[in-house]
C-alpha cells in the first residue's frame, strides 16, 4: 500500500542579501525583488504575514512546496545569488486570537 504525504498549512520565511540583491537584481531599486517574490506567492494562495514571511491558505504537501520553489528558481534566477536562508515549517491549526483583544468581557486565566 503506497503512503501519501500529509498535507498540511505551510509557513515560509526567507531572507536575501540586499548587496546581492544590488550586483544580480538592479542597482537602482533592490528591494523591488521583494515585491516580485510577494507577488508570486499571493498568486499562489499564500498570505503574506510580515517582512519575508508566508502562510499557505490550503493545505499543502512537502513535495508541492518543493515545486514552488523550484517554480521561482526558474522565474527568478536572480534568487539563488541572492538567498541567505530559505525555511518552511508545517503548521498546525491557525487560530486568530484578535477577539481576545476586542471582546472586554473576555478573560484570560493564567495557569503558573
Amino acid at each position: 500500500m503506497e503512503k501519501r504525504e500529509r498535507r498540511c498549512y505551510k509557513a515560509l520565511y526567507f531572507d536575501l542579501s540586499v548587496k546581492a540583491l544590488k550586483r544580480y537584481f538592479s542597482g537602482k531599486n533592490p528591494k523591488d525583488a521583494y515585491r516580485k517574490i510577494q507577488n508570486y506567492f499571493v498568486k499562489r494562495n499564500f498570505s503574506h504575514e510580515q517582512y519575508s514571511g508566508y502562510h499557505s491558505q490550503y493545505k499543502t504537501t512537502d513535495l508541492e512546496i518543493f515545486q514552488l520553489t523550484q517554480g521561482m528558481r526558474k522565474i527568478f534566477p536572480w534568487l539563488e545569488k541572492c538567498i541567505n536562508r530559505f525555511e518552511v515549517t508545517d503548521v498546525g491549526e491557525n487560530y486568530n486570537l484578535m477577539k481576545l483583544f476586542q471582546d472586554e468581557n473576555t478573560e484570560m486565566e493564567l495557569h503558573i
